[in-house]
Formats: structure tokens, C-alpha cells, sequence
């Protein structure tokens, strides 16, 4: 497989504008490089955010909305070679492989390239890509959602109570952040941030509840600085402190 590439574009908007719905005979990799970018490619309405990218073959209809929050993308056109593999078009999600790749793309050309090791480059980025998407690895997470779902709920729950970032998550499991947080809420229709704080808020009752230790231990124990975070994390969820939840659940018992 080889590609030569037609052109390079660095686009980027700070108002609404529409891309109208066209074909072309080369192939495109849309990558979006800030905000978010919503496409209609063959009929199908798709949602491209920081980090992801489109890959159009020839002659598939297609066309963008740039929203008017801010977008900014790379457009590479290029044409290549029959390799004999079954054309595939669509969105290629942001991981940590990719964003690697993109990194390390926007390092070297920063406009439109015209001399031949730039487009020697831009080629080799191609053709790395284009493997990459026929590979078993991109087919095999690709469609893998309630996977990925349930990998993030058991590294959560791993935790035992003690904090994890979203950003954590993301580069144990090579996934940006945005795709994690949107494929999270997709098939479990809770935020991720959300989900994580109210693990945390069950083992803190849980422990507050059976474990003969203190308030200022179970702090220690899950990673807070210092009692008053620990005091203010657990009231901004409950709507009331350690202090008075044991109180509650120690008069429940005398009942």
C-alpha cells in the first residue's frame, strides 16, 4: 500500500459554518485537533470531538458543521493503491496510539507541505494509519462499548473507596478522555464523574457504618488531604457531614 498525499489544510473556526454534503474521487483523514466537529457521512449523523478522526474513501458522501464554540482540525487528502483489503470508511477514535501519532504530525508540519521529506512524512503518518485501521486490534475494540464499560466499573471499584481521575482511567485503558466520558454515559446514561464519586460515597458510608475506626482514620485511609475535604466531599453528596451520618445511623440502631 502506498499514498501520495494531494494536500494539507490546518483549518480552524470560531463561528458557526456548514460544509455542504459532496464526493470526491481521492480519500480524506479529518482530524480534529480541538472541539468538536459534527459530520454527516453517507447518511449517517456522527459526532467528531478533540482527538478523533475521519477517514473518507472516494466517492462517499460526507460534509461538516463547525459549531461556533471553536474548531480546529488538520484535513489530509491523498490518493493510494489497491493493497487488496476491503474499503473502509468512518470514525477512528482517539486513543493513546493515535494521539501519539497526531502529536507528534503537528511537531513536524506546521503548514502545508512542499518539500519532499515533509510529504515523505506525511505519507509514512498515512500509511501507519491505515494499517492501524485494518488491524484485528482497531476492529476488535471498535465496537466493544459495554467492554469498555464494564473494564471502567471494575477499575473503579478496584479502588476501594480512594480516588481515581477520569484522566487516569483514560491512559490505563488508551482511550482519551472525551471518548471515555461519552461511550460511559452512551450505555449507562450516568456521568462518569458522577459514577466514580458516588462509589466512593458507598465504601465512605460503608466504612462509617461497620469499621470500628475514626473519622479522621477513614480520611487517611481513602486518600483525602485532611478531615474538612474529606467532611466537604462526603456533605456535597449526602447533604450532611461523617459526624451527623453517624449519628443518624447510630440512633437507627438504638431503635
Amino acid at each position: 500500500m502506498k499514498s501520495k498525499v494531494l494536500s494539507v489544510y490546518f483549518g480552524s473556526r470560531t463561528y458557526q459554518s456548514i460544509r455542504e454534503l459532496h464526493t470526491h474521487e481521492y480519500w480524506q483523514l479529518e482530524i480534529v485537533t480541538h472541539g468538536v466537529m459534527q459530520s454527516r457521512m453517507l447518511g449517517e449523523e456522527l459526532s467528531l470531538e478533540m482527538g478523533d478522526m475521519l477517514l473518507v474513501p472516494p466517492g462517499w458522501e460526507h460534509g461538516f458543521t463547525y459549531n461556533k464554540q471553536g474548531v480546529s482540525w488538520l484535513t489530509l487528502k491523498f490518493e493510494r493503491e489497491d493493497d487488496g483489503f476491503p474499503v473502509w470508511g468512518g470514525i477512528i477514535h482517539g486513543n493513546q496510539f493515535t494521539s501519539r501519532l497526531v502529536s507528534s504530525f503537528k511537531t513536524v508540519i506546521h503548514e502545508s507541505p512542499y518539500r519532499s521529506f515533509e510529504k515523505t512524512f506525511i505519507s509514512g503518518f498515512l500509511e501507519t494509519m491505515l494499517h492501524y485501521v485494518q488491524s484485528d486490534e482497531f476492529h476488535k475494540t471498535d465496537d466493544s462499548s459495554e467492554l469498555l464499560v464494564k473494564l471502567i466499573m471494575e477499575k473503579v471499584n478496584k479502588r476501594n473507596g480512594r480516588a481515581i481521575t477520569i484522566n487516569e482511567l483514560a491512559e490505563e485503558l488508551s482511550y482519551t478522555r472525551s471518548h471515555l466520558s461519552k461511550k460511559f454515559k452512551e450505555i449507562t446514561g450516568e456521568n462518569l464523574k458522577s459514577y466514580i464519586d458516588h462509589v466512593r460515597i458507598q465504601k465512605i458510608e460503608e466504612l462509617l457504618r461497620y469499621k470500628e475506626q475514626s473519622i479522621s482514620e477513614i480520611a487517611a485511609d481513602l486518600g483525602f488531604n485532611d478531615l474538612f475535604s474529606f467532611s466537604k466531599f462526603f456533605k456535597k453528596h449526602t447533604g450532611e457531614s461523617p459526624r451527623q451520618f453517624n449519628r443518624k445511623f447510630a440512633s437507627w440502631r438504638s431503635l
